[in-house]
């Protein structure tokens, strides 16, 4: 059975057209590192590739569900190697992304995202008197 790669995702404008190659991208990250907290700020900057422009983010980006769940996943197994003290995937199910049963399966939505972006604060402190 072929995968579904979400026709209205977000994903070609990052250069990942497959679902496959969002997985090699995903692996990778978890590869690169060796605590969870480098791999959380990893999944975010793969979505927000203007992260180091970013003050802060109001809300989560959503996750279709096997999306999320491959994710899910790939935290418990690290976790259990780098991190077996704690919960296995205790960080991405607190500060991960969002699920939704609605969006397609490797889908990713930004629609209860906010970005406040660094250049914005700046020209709010400049605008007050």
């Amino acid at each position: 059975m072929q995968e579904k790669f979400g026709s209205k995702s977000n994903w070609k404008k990052f250069g990942i057209t497959t679902g496959k190659e969002l997985k090699s991208c995903i692996k990778a990250i978890f590869d690169q590192h060796d605590h969870q907290q480098q791999v959380l700020i990893g999944l975010y900057q793969m979505v927000f590739p203007d992260w180091d422009r970013i003050a802060k983010i109001h809300g989560y980006p959503t996750a279709g569900e096997d999306l999320w769940k491959y994710i899910c996943r790939q935290f418990q197994e690290f976790d259990r190697t780098h991190h077996p003290d704690c919960m296995p995937g205790g960080i991405w199910m607190n500060t991960g992304f969002s699920a939704n049963q609605h969006l397609e399966g490797w889908e990713i939505s930004f629609e209860n995202c906010l970005v406040e972006y660094n250049e914005q604060i700046q020209s709010e402190k400049e605008m007050r008197p």
